[in-house]
Parts: structure tokens; sequence; C-alpha cells
């Protein structure tokens, strides 16, 4: 067989090196039936291995999810909670301010006789201020209501209920606690009596008081010393008497 075709009359030849070249590049360019069976496997197992990753991570994280929805719920029914104290607390304190406003009127007449006071216990109480009190007031107090405290009447071997006494103005009622806490005993018609402020519960047992600060005072050659300190009293003995 000839090494030379014909192609439109023409005559043309092929170079055998050039043929194997052309035929080396095909063969490079078409995948080999190894490389397919290899790369085959390997993609699936890639699918595998990242499908068991995502269900073990979602397993993994179920868990938190549920318990950060338990915290949800939790935070939601703490926080309804919380304004519901929120809202209890402002009415207690708008109720104690109440009772303190009511109460700043108010005063305690103690160990006057049951039913001493009669049907009218205000006007025997407008009276008894009215003598006790004399010049000191200028007028008799003007007082909105007297009652025994609301409990059940004493026995006979049981002390008397406090009387109420609610003033109509609060400086007449200021006047009165005044006068009463000057005087070291209080006496109508042969009774010993006391009068003390009507506190709220929320303030009956709460006391004030101030203290002092206590001060070292030394004489020393006719000259008088104060210290604040019992370093600088110290300190001074130290100056003044060094043996």
């Amino acid at each position: 067989m000839s090494k030379s075709t014909r192609t439109g009359g023409k005559q043309s030849q092929v170079h055998p090196d050039r043929a194997c070249q052309e035929s080396s590049k095909m063969a490079d360019k078409e995948p080999t039936s190894s490389q397919l069976t290899t790369e085959f496997p390997v993609k699936e197992l890639e699918k595998d291995m990242t499908g068991k990753f995502v269900a073990l991570l979602n397993s993994s994280l179920e868990p938190i999810r549920s318990l950060i929805e338990s915290f949800g719920v939790t935070l939601t029914a703490q926080a309804a909670t919380i304004n519901e104290m929120e809202a209890g607390l402002s009415e207690q304190l708008r109720i104690t301010q109440l009772e303190h406003d009511v109460k700043a009127l108010q005063s305690k007449l103690t160990s006057l006789p049951e039913d001493i006071e009669g049907k009218n216990a205000r006007e025997y109480v407008t009276n008894l201020l009215s003598e006790l009190l004399g010049d000191y007031l200028a007028e008799p107090p003007e007082l909105d209501r007297v009652h025994r405290i609301l409990r059940p009447k004493p026995r006979a071997d049981e002390p008397p209920r406090p009387l109420i006494i609610r003033f109509h103005r609060y400086v007449i009622k200021e006047t009165v606690m005044r006068w009463s806490k000057s005087q070291k005993d209080i006496s109508y018609k042969g009774h010993k009596i006391k009068m003390y402020e009507d506190f709220s519960i929320k303030l009956q047992g709460v006391r004030f008081g101030m203290l002092y600060l206590a001060r070292l005072r030394v004489s020393c050659n006719g000259v008088e010393w104060i210290f604040d300190s019992p370093e600088a009293a110290e300190s001074f003995y130290q100056k003044s008497f060094p043996n």
C-alpha cells in the first residue's frame, strides 16, 4: 500500500511521527477506564461522609436546640411573673402611702377605761384635750372622729382598748403630740393616760436615733487636749511622755 493519498487531485503525505503525536494527545484527553473506576468511588465516599457528618451534627445540636427553647419558655414565664410582681408592688406601695397619709393625722390615747367616753367619743376627747392642754391650744381641737381600736371588747381583767383620734388639721395634731411628749405624767379624772403616734404597720417597731461621736479629753499642765481617735491620743502620749 502506498504511503501517499490523493486529495483534490493532489497528493499529500502524512509523516509517521506527527500521526503518533496526534494519537497520543487524543489518548491523553480521553479518560481511561481505570480513572473512571477510581473517581466514582471517591465522589460517592465524599457524598456519604458529608451526609453522615450533617446527620451527626444535627443529632448533636438537637439537645442544644431543645435546651435553648426551654430557656426561652422559662424566660417568657419569668418575664410575665416579674411584670405581675412589679404591678403588685406598685399597688402595695400606693396602698402603704395612703395608709401613711391617713395615719399622719391620727394619734392613740391609751389607759382610759372602756365605755368612759359614752356614746359621743369625739365630744368626750375634745373636752379632754381642751382641759389638759388649756392655754396650749388657742381653741378646742377639731376632731374628725374618735373610736376604740377595732378588736373585741376586752374582759374585765384585760387592759382597755386604745382610742384612735383623727385630727382635722395636722398642725393641731402635732401641737398636741408635742405637748404630750413634754409631760412626764398625764392624768385625767384619776386616770393616768398616755398618747402615742398612730404609726402604720410598716413603720411600727422602727426607731430612729443619733449616736454622738466619742472624743477623748485630756488636761495636761493646764492645757486641754481633745482627740478624735485612739491613734492621735497615743501619738500625743508618746511625745509628751517618751519614757
